[in-house]
């Protein structure tokens, strides 16, 4: 499992967010969004591969979970809406918080492939530089 520190760190660096607040605002704000259209199991296979002070995020997701949202446009959306942010900024993000999540837990990585629609395996690249 990748840590707290570890996981914001990086977003922050990867991202250029200014302070590790905003990274940490990011990280949950993708888990919410992520966790609104796993199901339960992978809910809870993502659970347990983030750390503690992730959880909340994904309980948030859970409660808000809406079936008829089940597309990548809607779940940047969801990122891109409270951050401010483009839509290609929210893949940015997306991308770097669901590859770091990955890298840390490769099972997790194929078992969220399986369960979600191909649109979504794009949030399994690691992002470009330049956002």
């Amino acid at each position: 499992m990748i840590s707290h520190q570890h996981l914001v760190e990086e977003v922050a660096s990867r991202t250029h967010l200014d302070d590790t607040e905003a990274a940490d605002a990011a990280v949950h704000l993708v888990l919410a969004a992520l966790s609104s259209r796993l199901d339960p199991p992978r809910r809870e296979h993502l659970r347990k591969a983030v750390p503690a002070h992730e959880r909340p995020a994904l309980r948030y997701g859970a409660e808000v979970a809406d079936d008829s949202a089940v597309s990548l446009d809607d779940l940047l959306a969801d990122v891109a809406r409270p951050a401010g942010a483009t839509p290609e900024q929210a893949l940015f993000l997306a991308q770097t918080v669901v590859c770091r999540i990955a890298a840390e837990d490769t099972d997790l990585a194929e078992d969220l492939l399986r369960a979600l629609p191909d649109e979504f395996g794009t949030l399994f690249e690691e992002p470009e530089e330049g956002l």
